[in-house]
């Protein structure tokens, strides 16, 4: 199974956490992003090869996997995996973003997107349980 995992620069440590945990059950990571964290790129080349290889890793992806608190970017890969008609997992430590208040946004309830509520150990489980 091929993922991409989107979100904020600042939660890097739980993204190689859950792709460790994903790669050590067979699945492939298409792009790690977190090779550029802590420090956050700034020039606009660097910047623009960033966003490309985002880009097409999530084309490449079987899953798309939004781990939140997000960050700018995140948004714009969820819609990229929406309009590419990819199966999204969106994945919060509770359901502060699943409740029909202002914390949540419309797209978070299409059929394609899977709501996943756990620390990084029960998301990485229930994933590979879904393949």
């Amino acid at each position: 199974m091929k993922f991409y995992i989107a979100s904020s620069l600042k939660n890097y440590k739980q993204v190689r956490d859950l792709s460790c945990l994903l790669k050590s059950a067979g699945w492939e990571h298409t792009y790690d992003w977190t090779l550029h964290c802590p420090a956050k790129e700034t020039d606009a080349e660097t910047l623009r090869t960033i966003g490309e290889k985002e880009y097409e890793a999530i084309k490449q992806s079987d899953v798309v996997i939004i781990l939140t608190p997000e960050g700018r970017g995140t948004h714009t890969e969820f819609g990229i995996a929406i309009a590419l008609n990819k199966k999204v997992y969106l994945c919060h430590h509770d359901d502060t973003y699943f409740k029909c208040d202002d914390n949540t946004s419309t797209f978070y309830w299409l059929t394609q997107v899977v709501q996943l509520i756990g620390n990084t150990e029960d998301i990485a489980s229930k994933l590979l349980k879904s393949y």
